[in-house]
């Protein structure tokens, strides 16, 4: 079958092209009757996005189904495992893996089977698959038994691969020759050209500052260029203040640009929380009387951190009654999630008598609901977002501040993808604040190798 790669740098256009195709495919009447697309991501949050993309068109409407590997992969593994028995070897392999990576073993192996692949085929005659950099082994062994009955068109950055020591060579090499690679040079996301020149300076190794102009302004020195801007603050724990005046300062000369996301490498860093934290509800005055802030925004999350976050500061006893748990969880109610989980009890304890829970039990629930609630888009997103640099891949805002700890880890080549992404997200404007002084001659703001960052 036909095998399309759209290849190319971040806001390139990718998912536009792919989408594109896929519509003049339909237009064309690959899928003839009865028969549906079949759109594939490795992560939800990029399975949101690109149903959203998908349901805005109306060639798409009712002619698809967006899914993560992992949801296709154990849908497929539960309708036909009956064709592995007998295949011991691939079943005790895949019960040897996690819970994501065995169903997607399973699912390959069956993908082996012309038999299944037809079945496949005959129900999504046309597959496409968003971000492929971020296929393992896996799912990739999912994509190439796919390609061999259906029509498939694939996007694909390998630079964009966030896995720390991740080897995409052999992924990206068979990808390249599996069909046509349409590759795409031509920026989409912005024109911003000093946002530009930044972004490309760290995607090749080079010294941000040689592509960027300093500028000092009230003894403290900053490096400009056309929609972007990059500075040192020497904030620490004991005076945070320094970073959040940064911020909010930065978000008052650009707000009539649009909303800001807020991103960095370490959601955690005890820095970093405190200035936003006042960010939130401090007012500043400048020496002329003008005032700028509070800028309240709120914390994004990964579908895994969310249920620690609503859970925190609740000591759920390890077993106890379904009127303890409820005492202590309706406070909290105000959350979707909570509010399910409580209800799942309750509903168990009229319809099956179950009274008792335990703390595992209930962490589970409203992690279930967590899940239900990010799968299906049932998270509000106004005004600005805070957020982990990965949480951010595949999407774009009108102005990113970019906060960088001394507390990320990884090798050189890795904090340049982080960077890259991070800069890349922004449509009019980019700052980038370094917490610490003289970091900007160290990766990945600067070729030096040093292998781990400190």
């Amino acid at each position: 079958m036909t095998f399309d790669l759209f290849e190319g740098p971040a806001g390139t256009g990718k998912t536009h092209n792919l989408v594109g195709l896929a519509a003049q495919l339909i237009r064309d009447g690959v899928l003839g009757e009865e028969r549906r697309l079949l759109a594939l991501t490795f992560m939800n949050g990029s399975r949101r996005r690109l149903e959203a993309r998908l349901s805005g068109e109306a060639v798409f409407r009712r002619r698809f189904e967006c899914q993560t590997f992992d949801v296709f992969a154990r849908t497929l593994a539960a309708r036909r495992r009956s064709l592995l028995f007998g295949s011991a070897a691939i079943t005790e392999h895949a019960a040897s893996l996690n819970e994501f990576d065995g169903p997607c073993f399973l699912a390959a192996s069956l993908l082996e089977n012309p038999l299944v692949r037809h079945w496949v085929a005959s129900t999504f005659p046309l597959v496409l698959v968003d971000e492929a950099q971020d296929l393992d082994k896996h799912r990739l062994g999912i994509l190439q038994g796919l390609s061999q009955a259906s029509r498939v068109a694939v996007a694909a950055d390998a630079f964009q691969c966030l896995t720390d020591g991740r080897d995409t060579t052999s992924l990206i090499d068979w990808l390249e020759n599996a069909g046509q690679t349409h590759r795409l040079t031509q920026p989409r996301r912005t024109r911003q050209q000093g946002l530009l020149a930044a972004a490309l300076a760290v995607r090749e190794g080079r010294d941000i500052k040689a592509a960027l102009t300093a500028k000092t302004f009230n003894d403290r020195t900053s490096l400009n260029g056309q929609g972007f801007r990059l500075l040192e603050v020497p904030a620490t724990n004991k005076n945070p203040a320094l970073l959040s005046w940064s911020i909010a300062n930065e978000i008052a000369l650009h707000r009539n640009q649009g909303p800001f996301a807020i991103l960095t490498p370490d959601a955690g860093n005890t820095i970093i929380r405190a200035a936003l934290a006042t960010v939130q509800t401090k007012q500043w005055t400048r020496k002329k009387g003008a005032t700028f802030g509070p800028y309240p925004h709120v914390w994004e999350y990964r579908d895994s951190e969310e249920t620690g976050v609503l859970l925190a500061g609740v000591a759920l006893p390890q077993d106890a009654f379904y009127a303890d748990f409820h005492a202590m969880l309706t406070p909290l109610a105000e959350h979707a999630a909570i509010a399910q989980a409580l209800s799942r009890m309750d509903r168990l304890r009229r319809v099956q008598g179950q009274n008792k829970f335990s703390a595992t039990q209930v962490t589970e629930f409203v992690r279930e609901a967590v899940r239900n609630q990010l799968r299906l888009g049932f998270r509000q997103q106004r005004g600005h977002l805070a957020m982990n640099i990965q949480h951010a891949k595949n999407r774009e805002f009108p102005n990113v501040i970019v906060l960088w700890p001394h507390t990320v880890t990884g090798s050189s080549d890795h904090l340049r993808r982080l960077l890259y992404n991070a800069i890349t997200r922004a449509q009019s404007h980019c700052s980038v604040i370094v917490l610490g002084q003289g970091r900007l001659n160290s990766p990945p703001f600067s070729p030096r190798v040093t292998g781990v960052s400190s």
